[in-house]
């Protein structure tokens, strides 16, 4: 439930948030989002209540939709103020190759960090670190022109953007086709993401090895999407890839079910987080092709809100079944609900047969 209402909020406040931060500035934007960011991290240990929790993970998505968006808005202006627009796709590059190496030693420490000190030092340390991340942006430039902003009127233009979007998916197959075969596909994830940790403790893996575990994954994640995409290509048609991978990755995730030892849950769970990078690289290039440039945006906002609507509906199962049935099963639940992805993605019409 806490997490359905972070999601919840965060899809309300993406607009006003941006839109403020176009009005404002985005270097403001993004200090104070990290500065809220930290101090929700620091005071999330201390917190007994339930419904205090849930309170709390509400208000968190504020600071994290001042966030979004802003930070590359600054990166992107400032590169084309100084007229280095050749360094913009570098940019997202090394950003994410960075962020890799980060989360393979985050991963590594938050084992070591609960081994010798416990689960509550993980919140105070991240929260320690954002604010540590403040201080470097501080000192930063910014090149911003303030635009005079109408929150109404973005209001207005969101839901006129994913009105578009809903009637071109509507008549376009193959982007219905890709939607919710997507759905399925984010609403299964979610269900192993949540509930893939506690099931590794409940079959006798000890915390302190789920950061060692993710420090695996995150490893492996580096090389994967070139793994991917080569073997996409074997296949010459995207759809028939995403269909096996759906297949494979749900049967996996199905089969923790009759997982009864620590050493076998630890492998699964490997494999499982290994489903995004060999998903991803396929699917968003493949999706691209049916979309029109004038309406790509525009379909993207679509999207999002469905996949904003996959969460929480995995969200909701979760919070409705989990303490009846347990994490093993709602994992394994997980696998059962991407399933119905393959149907979607077999039902995909290729460009090529769309166009003759």
């Amino acid at each position: 439930i806490a997490l359905a209402a972070n999601g919840a909020s965060m899809a309300i406040l993406e607009v006003p948030t941006g839109a403020l931060a176009d009005a404002v500035s985005r270097k403001f934007s993004v200090i104070a989002g990290l500065i809220g960011f930290a101090l929700v991290l620091l005071v999330i240990p201390s917190i007994k209540s339930p419904f205090v929790l849930t309170v709390v993970f509400a208000v968190w998505g504020f600071p994290i939709t001042l966030i979004s968006g802003a930070l590359e808005a600054w990166v992107v202006d400032n590169l084309r103020t100084e007229s280095r627009e050749d360094l913009i796709k570098e940019f997202y590059v090394k950003n994410m190759s960075i962020a890799s190496i980060g989360s393979i030693l985050a991963a590594f420490l938050s084992g070591l960090i609960v081994q010798f000190l416990g689960m509550d030092e993980l919140w105070y340390i991240y929260g320690v670190a954002l604010l540590g991340s403040v201080l470097a942006l501080v000192m930063q430039k910014e090149h911003f022109e303030k635009k005079e902003t109408h929150f109404l009127k973005s209001f207005r233009d969101t839901y006129t953007n994913i009105r578009e979007g809903a009637h071109f998916t509507v008549r376009e197959r193959s982007v219905m086709c890709i939607i919710v075969a997507t759905f399925f596909v984010v609403v299964g994830i979610e269900l192993m993401n949540i509930c893939s940790r506690p099931f590794l403790e409940v079959v006798g893996v000890p915390r302190e090895y789920f950061g060692y575990l993710s420090a695996v994954v995150s490893a492996l994640c580096v090389g994967m999407p070139f793994v991917a995409k080569n073997l996409a290509d074997h296949f010459n048609r995207e759809e028939h890839y995403l269909s096996l991978h759906a297949l494979v990755f749900g049967v996996v995730t199905a089969s923790v079910i009759l997982v009864k030892t620590p050493k076998i849950a630890a492998v699964l769970f490997v494999v499982i987080m290994l489903q995004r990078t060999t998903r991803n690289p396929v699917l968003e290039p493949f999706f691209q092709e049916f979309l029109p440039q004038k309406l790509r945006a525009t379909v993207g906002s679509f999207r999002n809100m469905v996949l904003c609507i996959a969460l929480l509906v995995g969200d909701f199962i979760i919070s409705a079944f989990t303490d009846v049935a347990g994490p093993q099963v709602m994992v394994a639940m997980g696998g059962i609900a991407i399933l119905p992805a393959i149907l979607f993605y077999m039902s995909i019409k290729p460009k090529s047969m769309q166009t003759q």
